[in-house]
């Protein structure tokens, strides 16, 4: 008999800041998670059923299975990697969620792009897809360097790399060619590598956070986050290392990057979906990064230290089909801090971790790897060795906590 309880279903794997809250707001929930991450001896199965994601066909069979016992009321995902298949099941049960078509441009830079083409102004780069050198050189010719080579549907700046000069952009696609098989098998097992090559963007990076409702209606926030790279920071490496509420930027730049992020969105179609807008601010304006169509990377707890924002709430009104609320009371600063190795090798420790740990800003640290792992850069397909937050109602006390940690704390490493 099918339960009358109205079940959210949860796409690809489990995120317990999601699950949790659900069940802290009296809603249940049932995981369709990702056959391949199944262990030999796992047992806990309450509220998860396994799919394949692989295959179409059968991942709809599955939740045609579940829909006869369960009242499934919306379909969400938090990751990358589902966003397509979290709509084709939106699509498939008739129930609000992201139109396929919009998708796929957001889990794949080159339509992605495409799509930000016909947009009333030029809002991202130029580019290209390579599959080759000739391709490489082709684009090298008709634009100045440096040029910029990502994958087009991996996140996490995996495998993304910044080349001054032609010698340097072979070498880099040549590295980039020998991981990518491993990385996407790693990362994203279920999609076709695809291989961009773009303009580089000259400018300090942001991003912006939006609601888009079941009307195609853009509701951007004004929390504009401030970023550096491992660039801005003196490192070989384009991974984020910072993320800032709130913004330094002025209202004017801020009114720029909200139109451009509403341009964005309409550009690939979006409804009934978050939507993470990364942008670089160049000196012709605001240019668009890419979108994703989920919440972005931290910001739960980002905007609800900052402005107190449930930004879980929002995503799941639009999953319902209903209206998001935005209300910004405050505006505390908060900062997140992926930490990377500046160098390539075997992990030691973390510089000056003890002091970290007694930061009176400090409310969340996780170190991801153990002494005497490989680390290596985000460019090579590795992730961050550690994540920091930071933040204080005090703006001089998280200022004292933010210079310490620029200044002290680093991933230390040994040649291998």
């Amino acid at each position: 008999m099918r339960t009358s309880t109205p079940i959210i279903l949860i796409v690809g794997k489990p995120f317990s800041g999601l699950s949790s809250y659900l069940l802290a707001h009296n809603f249940e929930y049932i995981v369709l998670k990702d056959a391949r991450l199944q262990k030999a001896n796992s047992k806990n199965l309450k509220r998860r059923t396994f799919c394949s994601f692989s295959n179409r066909e059968k991942m709809l069979a599955t939740v045609d299975a579940l829909a006869q016992k369960h009242h499934i009321a919306a379909v969400m995902t938090v990751y990358e990697q589902y966003v397509l298949a979290t709509a084709e099941i939106a699509n498939h049960l008739k129930l609000p969620g992201l139109p396929i078509e919009a998708a796929r441009a957001c889990t794949d830079k080159y339509v992605m792009r495409q799509k930000f083409a016909h947009a009333p102004k030029k809002i991202s780069p130029d580019y290209a897809v390579v599959e080759s050198e000739t391709d490489v050189r082709t684009f090298v010719d008709a634009h100045a360097f440096p040029l910029i080579l990502k994958p087009a549907n991996l996140s996490k700046s995996l495998l993304v790399t910044k080349s001054e000069s032609y010698d340097e952009l072979i070498q880099n696609y040549d590295r980039t060619v020998t991981n990518l098989g491993a990385t996407y098998a790693k990362y994203a097992p279920n999609t076709i590598p695809k291989l961009l090559i773009e303009e580089f963007m000259e400018g300090p990076a942001h991003s912006v956070d939006a609601f888009v409702d079941n009307q195609g209606q853009e509701h951007v926030l004004n929390a504009v986050v401030d970023y550096q790279t491992g660039y801005d920071i003196g490192y070989d490496d384009n991974f984020h290392y910072s993320r800032l509420l709130p913004s330094t930027l002025s209202s004017k730049d801020i009114a720029e990057i909200i139109e451009v992020a509403k341009l964005g969105c309409k550009a690939l179609g979006m409804k009934n979906s978050p939507a993470h807008i990364e942008i670089i601010l160049t000196s012709d304006g605001p240019r668009i990064v890419e979108i994703g169509a989920r919440n972005g990377g931290y910001r739960e707890r980002m905007h609800r230290l900052s402005n107190q924002l449930d930004v879980t709430d929002n995503a799941l009104r639009l999953a319902l089909g209903e209206q998001p609320t935005i209300l910004l009371p405050t505006n505390y600063p908060v900062g997140v801090f992926e930490l990377f190795p500046k160098a390539p090798g075997i992990f030691t420790g973390l510089a000056h971790e003890a002091e970290l740990q007694r930061l009176p800003s400090l409310v969340y640290y996780s170190l991801k790897v153990i002494p005497g792992e490989f680390v290596g850069k985000s460019s090579d397909g590795f992730k961050m060795c550690a994540i920091v937050i930071l933040h204080h109602t005090d703006s001089e006390q998280f200022k004292r906590d933010h210079t310490f940690l620029d200044q002290h704390v680093y991933v230390q490493t040994q040649p291998a």
